[in-house]
């Protein structure tokens, strides 16, 4: 899973410019040369002379794309940089996922512990509950950027790799990516740990999850944020605002200030989207009007790294030095070495630590039946287990460019995120023999090669002699999650079933039909601009989306064709689907899943389907 994360976030960040997650997305980039253009032409109608930048007089295709600028040795530091810093950048944030989780189980956990759980929510879920939950996690996660902004510029160890930022001599929309590993990885943990906190106090508050307010699956302040000249901020374009806005929002003139060399400038403007962080802690510089700049760490040696490995491993040894200065002798390389192999070494242990810390949180190393011990899973029934999800899936054809076992693999993810979000809850083995049609008359999915079939009475069956057996062992909640259209209605009648039969005993059997009837997905395809058609039902953009998330090896990118005349078996439009389409499409079908579970009595512990994508818009 760490492995696939990796991919994702990998690909995320070398496909920066289509992804609206991004901050170099083609609309943002868009909307800053729009404004550029309008800063053009206001500093046009200026003469030549301090209040009006030089480039004016190149024109307006000079002015923006000032070949200075952008072929500077500092700018093409940054072209290498951005790319070779894909993999690690991605590593530290699927890092920083699992980290996420970790700090809200434990916030999770802390409220309970201290003011106990709410019989009913203090503030029931509205629309003004998403409101203030948006705008609360765009607050956590910018003034972790500020605190962590504060002390990578006042504590001397970390001052030595955000250097690395800052040794940029001419400024442009990449130049946000020339940021250390290390650096990355301190503001990413602390933000990791504020927006989870945000998260812990409003589903305490609200007793559910909170509603994101979002545009193309990032936060809508974000998204505006990053519309209105956020690239403007690493560039040599001056846009300030008015003065009194400036102390709310941090203009891209003010950013470009704290990346001056001049004195004055010096430690000021931290926030990134917030301009009150800095007003409250005396840090806040705001420009009375255009201001020449010179950018890098001073005037004297703006720019200390020579190449890309330099930008990577010069920072170590400094640090090290400041640890345990150098004695006479000792050569520099040595240094390095160890100061990069103990970073590796604490990276590697930190990632063992998370896995540990989850396995621990959750009494086993797995809350997959088929991967436990007898021991370990009575030892967990022990713990209060209590709770088990049998997950039906199915094999059947999904068109030419998806696997027949589609199904399973995502009801194998989802019911993982289900259980985990339920705490004391375990998963059974897939159930990939389902109603597909009659064999004799090779009816729906029967008409295509490779799909299997069980008769509805044969699977109702099934359904019950695993329930039994679950039930013989002592589990007193078992759920039934399906994700197969085909599957439900048997699902329901054997827990309705079961539920009457064993009422004595105190034993239930709920059918979670919402995870598949009531999850929202197209509502919120529609929203995103989709029409019906691009969407489809079979093997479209949701299904496609979904395994692309959870096993991008399972979708054919040169797909075999169906033999002449034959039906193809999707409907939509399955190449638009995306891994980002994905996990929302399975973020909806958890919640809905936990939102039924909750109603039926069985109180859920943690977030839709542990939310990965926290904060990830702000922190990316």
């Amino acid at each position: 899973m760490f492995l696939d994360t990796l991919i994702d976030q990998t690909t995320s960040h070398l496909t920066a410019l289509v992804l609206p997650s991004q901050r170099v997305f083609w609309l943002y980039l868009l909307a800053a040369f729009v404004i550029a253009t309008g800063t053009y032409i206001f500093f046009k109608a200026h003469e030549e002379g301090a209040d009006r930048p030089d480039g004016v007089s190149k024109g307006l295709w000079g002015y923006i794309f000032d070949r200075e600028v952008w072929l500077h040795r500092s700018a093409r530091q940054d072209y290498v940089y951005f790319v070779v810093n894909g993999l690690i950048y991605a590593g530290i944030v699927s890092q920083l996922l699992i980290g996420a989780h970790i700090f809200y189980g434990v916030f999770g956990v802390t409220l309970d512990a201290i003011f106990g759980r709410p019989e009913t929510p203090v503030f029931p879920a509205t629309p003004l509950t998403a409101i203030l939950y948006t705008l609360a996690a765009v607050m956590a996660a910018d003034f972790a950027v500020f605190i962590t902004h504060y002390l990578q510029h006042k504590v001397q160890v970390l001052w030595q790799f955000h250097q690395v930022h800052h040794s940029a001599e001419v400024l442009t929309p990449v130049t946000v990516y020339r940021m250390h590993p290390v650096d990355l990885f301190f503001t990413g943990i602390v933000g990791a740990a504020c927006v989870a906190l945000a998260l812990a106090l409003f589903v305490y508050l609200t007793g559910e999850p909170p509603k994101e307010t979002t545009i193309a699956g990032v936060n809508v302040v974000i998204f505006v944020f990053y519309l209105v000249g956020y690239n403007l901020r690493h560039s040599h374009i001056w846009l300030g605002y008015p003065r009194w806005l400036s102390f709310i929002l941090i203009s891209p003139a003010q950013h470009q200030t704290h990346h001056s060399v001049e004195v004055r400038h010096f430690d000021k403007n931290f926030g990134l989207v917030f301009a009150f962080w800095d007003w409250m802690f005396g840090t806040l510089y705001v420009p009375k009007g255009y201001e020449k700049l010179s950018f890098g760490i001073n005037r004297s040696e703006p720019n200390p790294f020579s190449s890309v490995r330099e930008l990577y491993l010069k920072p170590f040894a400094n640090a090290w030095e400041i640890i345990a200065p150098r004695e006479g002798g000792k050569r520099r390389r040595i240094v390095m070495a160890a100061s990069v192999g103990m970073c590796v070494a604490a990276y590697g242990l930190v990632f063992h630590a998370q896995r540990q810390v989850i396995a621990a949180a959750s009494a086993v190393p797995s809350v997959h039946l088929e991967d436990l011990t007898w021991t370990e899973i009575a030892r967990a029934q022990d713990r209060g287990f209590d709770t088990v999800i049998i997950p039906t899936g199915g094999t059947e054809q999904n068109g030419p460019h998806v696997i027949l076992g589609k199904h399973n693999y995502i009801i194998h993810e989802t019911a993982e995120r289900i259980a985990r979000a339920l705490d004391r809850t375990l998963v059974a083995p897939v159930l990939s023999y389902v109603p597909e049609g009659d064999p004799a008359t090779r009816e729906g999915h029967m008409a295509f090669a490779g799909t299997l079939s069980l008769p509805e009475p044969l699977f109702q069956s099934v359904l019950e002699a695993a329930a039994a057996s679950y039930k013989a062992h002592g589990f007193r909640n078992i759920l039934l999650i399906g994700d197969s259209g085909g599957n439900q209605a048997a699902q329901a009648e054997v827990a309705q079933r079961l539920t009457a039969a064993w009422a004595d005993e105190g034993v239930r059997v709920l059918h979670v039909g919402a995870y598949y009837a009531a999850n929202g997905q197209i509502d919120w395809l529609r929203a995103q601009g989709f029409t019906d058609a691009e969407i489809g039902s079979h093997a479209g953009i949701r299904d496609t989306s979904e395994l692309i998330a959870v096993n991008r090896e399972g979708v054919r990118m040169r797909p075999v064709e169906p033999p002449e005349g034959a039906e193809p078996g999707y409907s939509g439009a399955p190449s638009r689907a995306t891994a980002e389409i994905g996990e929302q499409m399975l973020m909806l079908k958890v919640e809905a899943a936990l939102r039924q579970i909750r109603e039926m009595g069985i109180e859920p512990r943690g977030a839709a389907g542990d939310r990965e994508g926290m904060g990830a818009s702000i922190l990316n």
